[in-house]
């Protein structure tokens, strides 16, 4: 099981996040049959995803990260939701197939933009932009983090994989020092995170837990409740037939004639949902009756 794990420092004038996104990483390299260096940039954009809808409330608060930067992969698009239930898709999940482990940089690009959407509910989302700095998802999430939302942050994601491509390890560790830190905290705190270097190593042999006693257990460490990712899609035949019902019957019926029935597919987790002539008058009798019903109460 994928766990995130935080804990206040130094009397919570920091924190840090270190998490485990394997089993969220391998169900998503399965979807989309990415390729090893596909995977290798999927995996950190949608780690971050689990750590920035952690901190989710309201089960209605949505997350969805966008980066497009003109790279092999094309664009990444990532959506979360309370608790850190995830899914994702890519435009090329294949690229570079076949070949040698490619850099990150390759298959994200640098000529682009990473956008933060945040849905809270509210009349407008949050939406945050930025320039990426230069295709390495680290650099650029912490670039968003400190330009958007002026919340200095040391990242660092780690991939390992097996011989045959699938994922071994997939995580991350996230410092972010909190307002009006002071100074010499902010020193230990960078000295500390030099030690990141090769994460891809570290999430291998490390458990979140195991990673911050071990990096920052020194600093007065206090363990808040963990977090427990997945990747998780929300498309069901139960939503499809409300998109059906929003078309209308006739539009509807008029695809049917056309093509025989109605494909709804899904590009987060890659499933289908067909309906047939028979389903469609069946789903708009039962929405009449109960359109009906409603009316006669």
């Amino acid at each position: 099981m994928d766990i995130l794990c935080r804990s206040m420092l130094f009397d919570g004038k920091a924190i840090v996040t270190a998490i485990d996104s394997t089993e969220t990483v391998e169900t998503a390299r399965k979807i989309h049959g990415t390729s090893v260096s596909a995977t290798n940039a999927l995996a950190r954009v949608l780690t971050m995803g689990v750590f920035m809808s952690a901190g989710f409330k309201g089960l209605k608060h949505k997350l969805t990260l966008i980066v497009d930067g003109g790279g092999k992969g094309g664009s990444i698009i990532v959506c979360g939701d309370c608790g850190s239930k995830v899914r994702c898709r890519m435009d090329e999940p294949r690229c570079f197939e076949g070949e040698a482990l490619r850099p990150v940089e390759e298959v994200i690009g640098a000529n682009g933009r990473l956008t933060v959407i945040k849905d809270f509910g509210l009349k407008e989302p949050y939406n945050g932009t930025v320039k990426l700095v230069n295709g390495n998802v680290d650099t650029d999430f912490s670039y968003y983090f400190t330009v958007s939302e002026q919340l200095p942050s040391a990242i660092a994601t780690g991939v390992a994989f097996n011989p045959d491509g699938s994922v071994r390890a997939a995580g991350a560790v996230i410092v972010q020092p909190m307002p009006n830190c002071p100074q010499d905290i902010i020193a230990k705190l960078v000295d500390v995170v030099g030690h990141f270097s090769d994460m891809d190593k570290i999430v291998a042999t490390h458990t979140p837990t195991k990673l911050i006693e071990e990096y920052f257990g020194e600093f007065d460490s206090k363990p808040l409740q963990p977090t427990y990712p997945a990747y998780v899609c929300s498309c069901s035949r139960e939503a499809m037939e409300r998109v059906l019902i929003s078309m209308g019957k006739k539009d509807a019926l008029e695809i049917i004639e056309e093509r025989g029935e109605i494909e709804f597919h899904c590009d987060f987790c890659n499933k289908t949902q067909v309906f047939t002539k028979e389903d469609v008058e069946k789903i708009f009798e039962e929405a009449d009756d109960k359109n009906n019903g409603s009316d006669k109460g």
